[in-house]
């Protein structure tokens, strides 16, 4: 067959059953084990993450029902995939449902590579119009498509430079999106969308521009006075929401006139977009040299994830975490650094978001659980004891691996106790998938471990996610502490959500513990456990069995 070919489950995450060898070569694996590694093992994983709720809405919208209300069995759709060397693919898929007895509904999957189609300037707009079933304007925002931007984005560029104008790739975000579907559910998600759309319509009339998925529009447009467009953008956008701000960034890239890749000017924006999400002081930016020197990093840490899981340039680092008062050690968080032959140390920061856009995070977390493992082992044989140790799994995880099953895995396989072993969620995690997210911590407690809340603050809190989710521990955002000794409210709310905690069963870990002030306030809040660089950095393994426990006995070493 000249495209892949693959079967997967319709239920949960959509196990794939089988997939031939031509579905590894599209993803630029040299076999079905590997391309299976590398997806997780599912439809989800096969999806660029960015695409994945579109393609999913489509596909069951198809299946629903025909217009005379009989039942369809057959789907068409476009998405983007990631190769195994982060580069994007789009993909035409053509699937049929068939039901079975053995793993009841699953989907034949057919699929082509119709990259060159998309971005091609000589392809005839017709033969791109018929590659999908889809219109060529988004039903939901009456924008545009991502393929119809593609089929005619050069035309408009021709006419800029034969005019003289100069001209820029905008690349729109809309921060924290999945907090606002969340918060408002997946219809109240899609009327903030509407709006957008209709924003970005009325300040841009003259312009091509196109939602690509989700909250993601693009356009091409005059670089004169476009900053001042941008913050007419930003500024309407920022009251669609009565309940909170909605804050949408942009990145841009300005292009040149020898420019010739579309491709790259706009992957150029979606960087400069990327690197101010999460900040609220700034609301576009330029694509300039600084993003280029983190572009390079980016590539670096892509081609190079595998080797330094082989080569182990992966290490664990562990900061402590003690009792409150006592300031007994009572577990350890793991935390990954990258020492690299050439680059030396990086931090999390430098490579943690880069192999979640890349879908690569599943390599980094299956490392770290298994270096922690490893070093409980030797604890256990050296010491006849060892400290329990906690670990962090990324928010997108989940689509990738199937975490209950890996911790057990590993626990098994280097002989440990289960209560040696905690699991870490961030908050953020709770808006990426809450079904996923409820089902994992089930079996994870089922399997007899405990699951624990991270950054509980950092973002959008609210109090339902105490009441929907079942924690053994909340780990309270260190940003609570910062500049808590002249902040009466700070100090309000950190003996607040304490006091909650303990109504509701949970132990509180507060991080951050910077001063001898903030420890003894958390004393006085009756906090359970504290962290911090008052107590101690991360440190290699051998320093904390070495110098730290002298200074903050164990309360307990299993």
């Amino acid at each position: 067959m000249p495209g892949g070919f693959f079967i997967y489950e319709a239920s949960g995450k959509g196990r794939i059953l089988f997939a031939n060898s031509q579905m590894a070569a599209i993803y630029g694996c040299e076999d079905v084990a590997e391309f299976l590694e590398h997806v997780g093992g599912t439809f989800r994983g096969m999806v660029y993450h960015e695409d994945f709720l579109r393609v999913e809405n489509a596909i069951w919208a198809q299946l629903s029902g025909t217009p005379d209300e009989q039942p369809a069995y057959r789907d068409h759709v476009t998405y983007r995939i990631c190769r195994k060397d982060g580069s994007l693919r789009f993909m035409d898929e053509y699937g049929r449902l068939v039901p079975s007895e053995r793993y009841g509904d699953v989907f034949f999957v057919f699929v082509t590579d119709i990259s060159s189609v998309a971005s091609s300037p000589s392809a005839p707009q017709r033969k791109a119009r018929n590659l999908s079933a889809s219109p060529d304007m988004d039903p939901l925002t009456g924008l545009p498509t991502m393929r119809y931007y593609h089929s005619h984005v050069r035309e408009a560029l021709a006419r800029a430079t034969a005019e003289g104008v100069r001209m820029a790739d905008v690349y729109f975000d809309v921060d924290h999106f999945k907090t606002v579907n969340y918060r408002l559910g997946y219809e109240g998600g899609d009327e903030v969308l509407q709006r957008v759309g209709a924003i970005l319509r009325e300040s841009f009339p003259d312009d091509l521009c196109a939602r690509f998925s989700d909250d993601h529009f693009v356009l091409v447009t005059k670089r004169e006075g476009l900053e001042q467009r941008i913050e007419k953008v930003h500024a309407r956008a920022s009251h669609i929401i009565s309940s909170m701000p909605l804050e949408i960034k942009a990145g841009v890239y300005e292009l040149a006139a020898d420019d010739v890749s579309i491709a790259f000017a706009h992957d150029r924006a979606k960087v400069a977009c990327a690197s101010i999400k999460g900040r609220f002081d700034r609301i576009y930016r330029f694509y300039d040299e600084t993003l280029a020197i983190n572009e390079e990093l980016r590539e670096y840490i892509v081609g190079h994830i595998e080797e330094a899981v082989e080569k182990g340039w992966i290490k664990n680092y562990y900061q402590p975490v003690v009792s409150v008062p006592q300031k007994l050690t009572c577990s350890l968080e793991a935390l990954s650094r990258w020492v690299d032959p050439e680059r030396g140390i990086m931090s999390p920061a430098q490579y943690v978001h880069v192999l979640e856009d890349a879908r690569l995070i599943h390599l980094l977390d299956r490392a770290v659980i298994e270096r922690a493992c490893s070093d409980l082992r030797r604890s256990l044989m050296q010491l006849g004891r060892a400290i329990p140790i906690s670990l962090n799994f990324s928010p997108s995880a989940l689509a990738l691996l199937d975490v209950p099953s890996l911790v057990d895995e590993m626990v098994k396989k280097y002989d440990l106790p289960k209560d040696l072993i905690h699991v870490e969620f961030t908050e953020s995690s709770l808006t990426e998938d809450p079904d996923l997210l409820r089902l994992t911590i089930a079996e994870l407690h089922k399997l007899g471990y405990e699951v624990w809340m991270d950054d509980f603050g950092s973002g959008y809190s609210s109090l339902n996610l105490l009441k929907d989710y079942d924690f053994d521990v909340l780990k309270i955002d260190m940003e609570f502490l910062r500049g808590m000794e002249g902040n009466k409210k700070s100090r309000t709310i950190v003996r607040s959500i304490t006091n909650l905690a303990h109504s509701l069963g949970m132990d509180t870990l507060v991080e951050g513990v910077e001063t001898e002030g903030q420890f003894q306030f958390l004393c006085e809040v009756g906090a359970d456990r504290a962290q911090g660089f008052l107590f101690s950095a991360p440190v290699p393994y051998e320093a904390i069995v070495g110098d730290f426990l002298i200074r903050y006995p164990p309360a307990r070493m299993k």
